[in-house]
């Protein structure tokens, strides 16, 4: 499998794991460092920090997500994947929808084993 498919993969993982509510499963998908950008929210470092952002999200809504990858540049051990997002949220109480959309920019770093693992994540919300 290509370095290009790897990183597909890897962002098909982050994605079934949030739409199938698997916090530990999303966990794994990420470098231990892994930084968090989300417009509107503190930046967040490593992958308790992750956790502890999107376990209560996780807990009170389902997700359903879509993303369209627009580029993918490869720097050695280090790539960056250019984004569109479209993830809808139903509220598991109330029934509530909503969700968020835009530009997504996820850096991934190549771990020892050469798996590709999320470092960072910045979004930016239309």
């Amino acid at each position: 499998m290509s370095d290009i498919e790897k990183l597909k993969a890897a962002l098909d993982e982050w994605n079934a794991a949030l739409d199938n509510g698997d916090i530990e499963r999303l966990v794994a998908t990420c470098d231990p460092e892994v930084i968090i950008c989300n417009e509107h929210q503190p930046t967040t470092v490593g992958v308790q920090a992750l956790h502890d952002k999107y376990a209560p999200r996780m807990e009170a809504a389902t997700f359903k997500s879509d993303v369209e990858i627009n580029d993918i540049k490869i720097f050695g051990d280090f790539a960056v994947m250019i984004t569109h997002y479209d993830v809808k949220t139903t509220n598991k109480e109330t029934g509530e929808q909503g969700g968020g959309k835009g530009r997504l920019v996820i850096g991934y770093r190549r771990d020892a084993n050469g798996d590709w693992k999320m470092a960072l994540d910045v979004d930016n919300n239309v």
